[in-house]
């Protein structure tokens, strides 16, 4: 096999070129992968409503489901207590120090619903559903399932990701509520546990600082991070290969990915909704 001369000042960045060009593809491959399952959705609903319907279901509410029946909701329930938790026993202990304990009602007001609440969900989401997305696209795959429906005139990205898309997200949208509202409730617990104070301080600094428009960007988050991951977690089921390990190996790599790119969304979401401005400010 014949070998291409490389200058010696050169090979470095051939070096790099070999290892930075795989990826790009990837990235750009996927970037594709994501702008044909969006723009499948008017496809989804004109001619997959049954089947959208039937995953909403599964989903959401059906025996067994990915969510309830699989453990996301109360995987969910249970990070919505953690960081609740942390967040009353964190900011107490450190406001207190300054003879402001009652003020952690700010903290979680801000914290709770701007940060903690829609990555803790994201993450519920991806590891209990989105794994499983993963492993039953990924198993059509190498079972050659996908190619069928291929030959049947059947779209599979619309089909099979776009739908799934369309039900996570809208049964994302009851599950974060509740995880929300148990996170406030936790750290409002966890605080008049510490402390042995009345409510009627925390939840003055509480509502002083909550408002309608930091709960609807929140939510905008959860939906934001629940569409990414699921986007990405299908695209590696979609596209796995080398049989049942294949399968595991999708799986995880979906799992790195999904966890990275929603923490970095999490970063550009919240400069671009709030900037580097709390919302609110004392006077007196």
């Amino acid at each position: 096999m014949a070998s291409t001369f490389v200058p010696p000042l050169l090979a470095p960045f051939v070096r790099v070129y070999g290892k930075v060009a795989p990826l790009m593809g990837q990235l750009g491959h996927m970037l594709v992968f994501f702008v044909r399952a969006i723009v499948a959705v008017p496809v989804a609903l004109r001619h997959y409503r049954g089947e959208f319907v039937r995953l909403l279901s599964d989903i959401a509410w059906g025996n067994g489901s990915l969510v309830v029946g699989g453990g996301t909701a109360g995987v969910a329930l249970v990070l919505g207590v953690t960081v609740g938790a942390l967040v009353g026993i964190e900011g107490y202990n450190f406001l207190d120090l300054l003879g402001l304990g009652p003020a952690t009602g700010i903290i979680s007001s801000l914290v709770n619903t701007r940060e903690l609440a829609p990555i803790a969900l994201s993450l519920a989401f991806a590891t209990q559903a989105g794994c499983r997305f993963t492993a039953q696209l990924g198993s059509m795959r190498i079972s050659e399932e996908i190619d069928a429906l291929d030959s049947l005139a059947i779209r599979p990205i619309p089909y099979l990701v776009t739908t799934r898309l369309m039900a996570s997200v809208i049964a994302v949208i009851p599950l974060y509520v509740v995880c929300l509202a148990v996170s406030y409730l936790t750290t409002q617990l966890v605080v008049q546990v510490i402390s042995g104070g009345a409510t009627g301080s925390y939840l003055h600094y509480f509502t002083l600082m909550l408002s309608g428009q930091d709960m609807l960007y929140s939510l905008l988050k959860a939906i934001v991070f629940v569409w990414i991951a699921t986007t990405i977690q299908c695209y590696y089921g979609f596209y796995a290969g080398g049989g049942p390990e294949g399968v595991g190996v999708a799986a995880g790599h979906a799992m790195r990915a999904s966890i990275t790119v929603v923490i970095i969304v999490n970063m550009l979401l919240t400069m671009a909704l709030w900037n580097v401005d709390a919302g609110a400010r004392f006077g007196g």
